[in-house]
């Protein structure tokens, strides 16, 4: 199997399932599995029937993508993305940041990541000047990321949400399209107070890829087993084409192998995939 170049190119021809894949974010298994034991991590993934992975690039060495390319291949899987976060609010941090960033898309776009996933930091009282500060700080990675032939999608929280998705909308008024798109959290969302069948269908020309991922209160559930109305959700979606969808969970009470598999099988049953 051949990972390094295979980085998945939306064709607005597909239909959902066609060619669409699906990933998982390594979250569950910890920092320490994620870091020390990361082949392990593979071997449930791909034993619970995904097709890649994301993960955060501070469990990866940066300087070695054949690293994970190689456990990648073993394994029968490829990249969705690769996660990383900072404070674009402020310009003097992602100055700091730059050469970091730039080296994680580089990376990405060795690995045959989908997209780079970018998070934001809360912070109260953000003021039109700090979200302006926002904007323009994310069309500059996605020009970064462009030129490292990767793509850029902002991943939301609950915080963007809030307001009647005010962080969030801003956002999408004040970066550019052709730089930007939007990884939608919809758990995120379901905590921010919106709901995530409304924001999916209003955000829809900007969203590249969806963390799949439910809860109820304060527990993070496997799929089909929260408040999320996925089944909504999926009416949206339908038709349009999707390379990867995500599955997440931020927390298990079960062993993670077992609660990525309960996440799979209901996709299998919901959207045939």
């Amino acid at each position: 199997m051949t990972v390094r170049g295979q980085r998945p190119a939306i064709s607005t021809g597909e239909q959902i399932g066609a060619h669409m894949k699906i990933g998982i974010q390594t979250r569950p298994w910890g920092p320490e599995a994620n870091r020390q034991r990361l082949g392990d991590v593979l071997a449930d993934i791909r034993a619970a029937g995904y097709d890649g992975i994301e993960i955060g690039a501070q469990h990866l060495d940066l300087r070695k993508p054949g690293l994970l390319l190689r456990l990648l291949d073993e394994h029968e899987l490829m990249t969705a993305g690769i996660h990383v976060g900072g404070e674009i609010y402020d310009p003097d941090a992602l100055r700091r940041a730059r050469a970091e960033l730039e080296r994680t898309a580089g990376y990405a776009a060795e690995v045959g990541a989908g997209y780079l996933a970018f998070s934001g930091k809360p912070l109260e009282g953000k003021t039109t000047e700090m979200l302006a500060a926002e904007a323009d700080n994310l069309n500059r990675l996605g020009e970064m990321c462009a030129r490292q032939g990767v793509s850029l999608a902002y991943h939301n929280h609950a915080w963007e949400i809030e307001g009647d998705c005010a962080e969030l909308r801003f956002l999408r008024d004040h970066t550019d399209p052709a730089l930007v798109s939007f990884l939608l959290d919809v758990a995120w969302v379901q905590r921010g107070s919106g709901d995530p069948v409304a924001v999916t269908r209003e955000f829809l020309p900007r969203i590249v890829c969806f963390h799949l991922k439910d809860t109820r209160g304060d527990e993070w559930l496997e799929l089909g087993r929260g408040a999320v109305d996925f089944s909504g959700l999926f009416e949206v979606i339908r038709g349009r084409p999707w390379r990867w969808l995500v599955v997440e969970q931020d927390e298990t009470k079960r062993p993670p192998i077992e609660s990525a598999r309960i996440s799979r099988d209901y996709l299998r049953e919901k959207l045939g995939v």
